[in-house]
């Protein structure tokens, strides 16, 4: 390819619902349009939200392709439709973000007539397997990007890194607007939880937690989606709750960022690990007190004490302590939100990560 002609990305969306993933692959296809060296094309599951696909199409093309979901993980069909897909857009890089869609990219690019490279980007905290198909499968991906340093160590376990060409940490990022990034009121204790609200996200012991500290003076917001096996659940919780008239649930907000200045508290108190957590990388981008769970990858940009607080999952009696002392002190909470600030801005900013992908890229 003429190194001074546009490149055509293809994403490879596995989910039919927005969530992390979709955002991560939203930025990352704007980011690299605008640069204008990239054309991105975008493959969903036939049954995806139609909202989320509009979002898509304002930056390019998102052709049918009914088998981008886990049922076809191993299908030689729709890696042939796939393959098929590739040659009418002239795909020169297919990024997938999903390891059900791994198998399928690997075939699709032995079966495509024109040159493709496999980019595959792991967003989870979990043991690749070993057996002799999907060594093949990892044998055909050019670079696997693993988005923290705890991923890369659970995923590879030893004697399977050979099995990869190249393989490379990114950590993740966000991408910021500055003219939405205002300074929080840090003398209101304003919390803020945002994200898929499910059991893994530890939002009814977050509950739990405030119910220790009703004493004080605190509001807290929820945003996102509920899952629906969590929501009777939740339900209960919030009706039982001595709190509740405290709590809002604000729903799905696809202007979250807009509203992250009206608070100062930023709680993510996860219960699984976190292969790498936007949620707590976007309130430390909008100068938050962030609060989140110590046993993901989080410790490996958030420094306890210093630019946020990390407590056990599941320990409501160290949340509750850890908020009390934010509540408590505004001064606290605006000296850990604006060392949260200066760090992403210094050492997170979306540049650095658009630039690394460049390289992976090769553009």
């Amino acid at each position: 390819m003429d190194e001074t002609a546009e490149m055509t990305v293809a994403y490879y969306i596995s989910s039919p619902k927005w969530g992390g993933g979709e955002q991560y692959v939203f930025d990352l296809a704007a980011a690299v349009k605008e640069s204008g060296e990239v054309k991105p094309v975008f493959l969903f599951p036939a049954d995806s939200d139609r909202k989320m696909i509009a979002r898509f199409q304002s930056i390019g093309d998102c052709p049918g392709y009914p088998y981008a979901r886990k049922l076809f993980r191993f299908s030689v069909l729709a890696s042939w439709r796939l393959a098929k897909l590739l040659e009418r857009y002239e795909v020169d890089i297919l990024h997938v973000n999903s390891r059900f869609a791994y198998f399928q990219a690997a075939m699709a690019k032995r079966m495509c007539r024109r040159p493709v490279r496999l980019v595959a980007t792991q967003h989870l905290v979990r043991k690749a397997s070993g057996n002799p198909l999907w060594r093949w499968t990892y044998r055909q991906i050019d670079t696997l990007v693993c988005v923290s340093g705890l991923v890369r160590k659970k995923y590879i376990p030893a004697g399977l890194e050979s099995s990869f060409k190249q393989i490379e940490v990114i950590h993740n990022s966000v991408r910021i607007h500055s003219e939405l990034v205002q300074n929080p009121d840090y003398t209101k204790p304003r919390i803020i939880f945002h994200g898929r609200i499910c059991e893994e996200k530890g939002v009814i012991p977050m509950l739990c937690a405030l119910e220790h500290i009703q004493d004080l003076p605190w509001q807290l917001d929820i945003a996102g989606e509920v899952a629906p096996e969590y929501k009777t659940r939740l339900e209960k919780a919030l009706a039982d709750s001595p709190v509740k008239d405290r709590i809002r649930f604000l729903g799905f907000r696809s202007d979250i960022r807009r509203m992250l200045s009206d608070y100062s508290i930023g709680v993510v108190p996860s219960v699984v690990q976190e292969a790498f957590s936007l949620t707590v990388l976007e309130d430390m981008a909008y100068g938050l007190a962030t609060v989140s769970s110590n046993n993901g990858a989080v410790p490996e940009f958030v420094q306890d004490g210093c630019n946020g607080l990390l407590v056990t999952p599941d320990d409501t009696d160290a949340l509750s302590d850890v908020l009390r002392s934010l509540i408590r002190n505004g001064n606290e909470r605006k000296r850990l939100g604006e060392q949260a600030k200066k760090d992403f801005q210094e050492k997170y900013n979306y540049d650095q990560f658009i630039e690394k992908i460049k390289i992976i890229y090769r553009i």
